[in-house]
């Protein structure tokens, strides 16, 4: 099975090349891996070397906390990051806490023994869904521990279907799964998978500290005023249709698109027209009530000044994090289209958000939120609710610290 697990591989590898002709994250993804080997001379040979894992930037949120707390108690220690996705690495590829940040070579026999031998790890940690059979296949051979995080199983995924023996079998090579929940761990046990164990989800504890730690952005609370503002965090176009044109006068209104290259941002402004303006032209602000932020790593920061918090990507490309604007004590309001994320259904339970399916929708559930009572109630909902998930991140910190202790 492992020929045709590596013909796959190979194929996808020819893929990436042809499209990278035509597409810039393809071109970013190619180039990347040019020459990966020289990155490895920066690896100090004095060190004991960690490995961390992730696809791309969603899964870096969630692995960061244990990033940073490695980095923490075992200073000593060479942390080796890597990313599949360009959307990860070019994001982060300064990355402060850790050592070497590094695009993860294609998984093949050559390129997975040589990175391997190359950082020689004393753990590998993966976060979430980055299962690469080579790769774990080789660790496991050089009888390196291996920790997958924050990973949540469903009963339709391949490893558990009739034809999934042999993905199994690769699971087996793991050390430790950390998963999300119950469900998670029961069905690793039925595969005979015993070395699972429920610590939840890191991104909580990720979104806690960011909440204590976050501050305001002077130029912003200016523009704001004495108005109230709702959020839109990581917006996509079919989000604009039911925002825009912004008519609710009680409510100023930033737009934080999931996408800032030129295109994306000029079709926001088209909607718009004369009623916004873009964060670096915030200087020269007159009377406009809508904020576009055309930079990253804002958004944290604006959610702290926030009243309440509309996220996209609820109508098909995926939800993005409802878990950073709770955090804040934000209500939120998002697509219906979150089946395959478990933290939407249980804020909408604990009464900090509600789900739209359209512009009328959108609209009824500010007004509700507007309601000075109701307002209360969400947002302390939403504050409890997220305290109330944290603790992940000292569970799988504990089984580190057996591994390296």
């Amino acid at each position: 099975m492992f020929f045709f697990y590596y013909i796959s591989i190979f194929f996808y590898s020819i893929f990436i090349k042809i499209a990278a002709l035509l597409d810039y994250k393809a071109k970013l993804w190619v180039s990347g891996r040019i020459d990966w080997r020289n990155h490895l001379n920066s690896i100090s040979k004095d060190k004991k070397t960690i490995w961390i894992h992730c696809a791309s930037l969603g899964e870096f949120e969630q692995g960061r906390p244990i990033i940073e707390k490695i980095k923490f108690e075992y200073p000593s220690y060479f942390i080796v990051l890597t990313f599949f996705s360009p959307s990860g690495f070019e994001v982060r590829k300064n990355y402060e806490k850790a050592d070497l940040v590094m695009y993860l070579p294609i998984d093949l026999p050559t390129e997975n023994a040589d990175f391997i031998k190359g950082i020689n790890p004393v753990l590998a940690i993966f976060v979430k869904y980055e299962f690469w059979f080579g790769y774990l296949k080789k660790l496991k051979q050089l009888n390196i521990p291996t920790l997958f995080i924050a990973v949540r199983f469903r009963k339709n995924q391949h490893f558990f279907k009739w034809f999934g023996g042999w993905a199994q079998k690769q699971l087996k090579q793991i050390s430790i799964i950390h998963v999300q929940d119950e469900m998670s761990k029961e069905l690793l046990n039925k595969i005979g998978f015993n070395a699972a164990i429920v610590s939840g989800d890191t991104r909580y504890d990720r979104v806690n500290v960011n909440a204590e730690k976050a501050k305001n952005t002077e130029i912003i609370e200016k523009w704001l005023g004495n108005k109230k503002c709702i959020i839109a965090g990581s917006t996509w176009a079919i989000d604009d249709d039911l925002m825009l044109p912004w008519e609710n006068k009680d409510y100023k209104l930033i737009i934080a698109p999931h996408e800032i290259n030129k295109a994306r941002i000029e079709q926001i402004r088209n909607k718009i027209g004369k009623h916004g303006i873009l964060f670096t032209e915030l200087n020269n602000a007159k009377e406009e009530n809508i904020l576009i932020l055309n930079n990253m790593g804002m958004l944290l920061s604006v959610y702290k000044m926030g009243h309440i918090a509309y996220v996209g990507g609820g109508f098909g490309s995926g939800l993005h994090n409802i878990l950073e604007p709770a955090a804040f004590g934000l209500p939120v309001i998002f697509g219906n289209k979150h089946k395959k994320f478990p933290e939407a259904k249980a804020l909408i339970d604990a009464g900090g958000a509600i789900e739209i399916s359209n512009r009328t929708e959108f609209n009824v559930a500010i007004d509700f939120f507007s309601d000075k009572m109701n307002y209360e109630n969400a947002s302390n909902n939403c504050s409890l609710f997220v305290k109330s998930q944290t603790g992940a991140s000292k569970l799988i910190m504990n089984s580190i610290n057996e591994i390296l202790n």
